[in-house]
């Protein structure tokens, strides 16, 4: 962001073309604040309001503005004078005005919305006003990471001339505001929000507003860097389409936060999330269990990121309850045994076709959402003994005896299965209800209990599965027996022909 206070030496104004928009002329309007700019467009009525209002208030000569001509003022030639005149005027008034900069001379080349100071302190005067109302409403609220950074950026510098002169514009105030707020959410700009939450689309990660310039300026969100420490009894933070990395110090945050959500940040490892403000993302064992924990953490939402494996910096979440990690690019868990308190988990969307020994991770788990990944097998899953909630909708599912392995579970309530090619089967509902023996009634598929219809005809399933299976048992003893029986009956022979010989010898040797 641009510092005026650092840079008004190097500050420029200049008026490089006039932009015609339905037959009026607006004059483009260049501004230059060491290495950041930013354009901001007027037609010469506003140039007229700014001067009446500077003459009247600030002591400017009424004859600095060019006048305004009636006939004519369209022609190329006079629009080109007037350009050029506007562009003096410009850099006379930031000559006269350099000191005190009053507020209709920044709002007018939009300081406040690109400068740190000026943001800070037009963000200040708004919570001057109305910070008191919109608390007691709500302790939640919006920031762009630009006013993040403005804020951060702030912190580290002496107060302004211009705060001190007027309290509406105290930074006390943002101070005060921030040190309430229960919940912030953090956006690349203040209008990206509506656009991050209705795009769906979870083949193709779209950076919205994060790699684009903010407004007409050259900043970029992903290359600003903030801090959370201002906020000192926040409860929940959520993250939109803005980089976790770029957080330089969450302060008290580990102590307090009891819920956080990331989405559409391209975040790639669970560390740039729980060491988001530590330089070294990649701490090694003994480092890492003298790492500060967050904990007071019990719900995490991580969604629609780039995520690729769950590393062992997730043990510094050791009072988490609930995960969600859909949309991402997991092919498998890891680490999750630290989580003790675990109890629901979401990995939709991801790219999870195997879950080996699931029940050595997740042992206490209630609830499991798998849905639209590529799980063929459920053997994995078959010692999850506390699941009450399981969802392998959208599935490669294809054989009806892999239920077998999840009919067993014995609080198992909830399933859903849609999507996978075993539901398609004939009579679908009353197979897989048949697998849950006695418990069938109590089980709901695809979130509806099964019919009288379907409970009779999974009980003559079940029957005739379970006498199929007394069949097969029956004949495989029978030909254990019949093997065993014939390998006595060789030996037999075997002792029998072994001994012919020796009796021969000793009636010879008689």
């Amino acid at each position: 962001m641009s510092n005026y206070q650092l840079h008004s030496n190097e500050t420029t104004l200049s008026i490089p073309r006039i932009i015609t928009v339905d037959s009026v002329n607006y004059y483009e309007i260049l501004v230059k604040c060491g290495q950041v700019m930013w354009t901001v467009n007027h037609r010469y009525r506003d140039f007229a309001d700014l001067h009446d209002r500077l003459v009247a208030d600030r002591g400017v000569s009424k004859d600095k503005l060019p006048p305004k001509k009636v006939i004519g003022n369209k022609s190329p030639t006079f629009l080109k004078k007037r350009q050029e005149a506007l562009e003096q005027y410009l850099k006379e008034m930031l000559i006269f005005l350099k000191v005190t900069m009053p507020r209709e001379f920044v709002e007018f080349l939009d300081f406040h919305r690109y400068d740190i100071i000026f943001m800070v302190q037009h963000l200040a005067c708004s919570l001057f006003l109305r910070g008191d109302a919109f608390l007691a409403k709500s302790k939640k609220y919006g920031f762009s990471v630009l006013e993040l950074h403005a804020i951060s950026e702030r912190m580290k510098i002496p107060c302004p001339p211009t705060e001190a002169a007027n309290s509406s514009y105290n930074f006390s105030h943002i101070l005060d505001f921030c040190a309430q707020l229960e919940t912030i959410i953090v956006l690349p700009t203040k209008n990206s929000l509506p656009t991050i939450l209705y795009d769906d689309d979870t083949d193709k990660y779209i950076p919205h507003a994060l790699h684009k310039p903010i407004g007409s300026s050259n900043l970029i969100p992903v290359q600003l860097r903030y801090e959370l420490s201002a906020f000192k009894t926040l409860r929940n933070l959520i993250i939109y389409g803005a980089p976790t990395k770029n957080i330089q110090n969450v302060g008290a945050l580990r102590e307090t936060l009891s819920r956080i959500e990331v989405y559409k940040s391209e975040t790639k490892q669970i560390c740039q999330i729980a060491l988001c403000d530590n330089v070294h993302k990649d701490a090694g064992e003994e480092e890492l269990d003298k790492l500060k924990q967050w904990k007071n953490l019990r719900h995490a939402v991580f969604k629609e990121n780039q995520l690729t494996a769950i590393d062992r910096t997730i043990r510094l979440f050791p009072s988490l309850k609930d995960l969600v990690l859909d949309k991402n690019k997991l092919e498998g868990i890891a680490h999750l045994s630290h989580l003790n308190n675990l109890q629901v988990l979401s990995l939709r969307c991801n790219r999870i076709a195997h879950c080996p020994n699931w029940h050595v991770q997740l042992g206490n788990l209630v609830t499991l959402n798998l849905s639209q990944n590529r799980i063929r097998l459920l053997e994995g899953l078959s010692r999850l003994y506390s699941l009450v909630n399981l969802d392998l909708s959208c599935n490669l599912i294809d054989d009806i005896n892999e239920i077998d392995y999840i009919g067993n579970l014995p609080l198992l309530e909830n399933l859903r299965l849609l999507g996978n090619p075993v539901a398609g089967g004939v009579d679908y509902r009353a197979r897989v209800l048949s697998r849950f023996g006695e418990r069938l009634q109590e089980i709901y598929l695809d979130n509806e209990k099964g019919n009288q219809t379907e409970y009779d005809m999974a009980l003559v399933l079940s029957a005739l599965r379970i006498s199929a299976q007394k069949s097969q048992r029956r004949l495989h003893s029978l030909l254990d027996s019949s093997v065993v029986s014939d390998s006595a009956e060789d030996d037999d022979r075997g002792d029998g022909g072994s001994q012919t010989p020796s009796t021969s010898k000793g009636g010879a040797s008689r």
